[in-house]
């Protein structure tokens, strides 16, 4: 390569040096601005879903008040009320089971034997 090739290289070189020095500067502003947009729009998009999420459980909450309320309460008295009345009479069920528990196995031997005596051929 000669020198008059190399001059004429010189400008054409710089002008790319400066082409990519620019184009880097506008990828990296560019790539900022995207970043930002998608932190602002992620943003958006949180506080638009716990708006939302808010809303529906405002409504909701009404609803329930107005028209569901009285009626589940009064259900879920109730069903508690089964639950321990159904507690005690089988607490009373396993005393009255232990105290008798001879007469009953006496009771069960027979009854089997009585069974058993129908399926024997003799």
């Amino acid at each position: 390569m000669t020198a008059i090739n190399f001059f004429h290289l010189a400008p054409a070189i710089e002008v790319l040096e400066t082409v990519t020095i620019w184009g880097t500067r506008v990828y990296a502003i560019g790539s900022e601005i995207f970043t930002v947009t998608a932190i602002l729009w992620c943003l958006n998009f949180l506080g638009n879903m716990t708006q939302k999420t808010f809303q529906f459980g405002y409504a909701f909450g009404k609803f329930y008040r107005r028209y569901l309320h009285s009626h589940l309460k009064s259900t879920a008295i109730r069903v508690i009320a089964l639950l321990i009345l159904l507690g005690q009479l089988t607490f009373e069920g396993a005393q009255v089971v232990y105290n008798n528990r001879r007469e009953i196995l006496e009771n069960v031997n027979i009854f089997r034997n009585t069974v058993g005596s129908y399926f024997v051929y003799a």
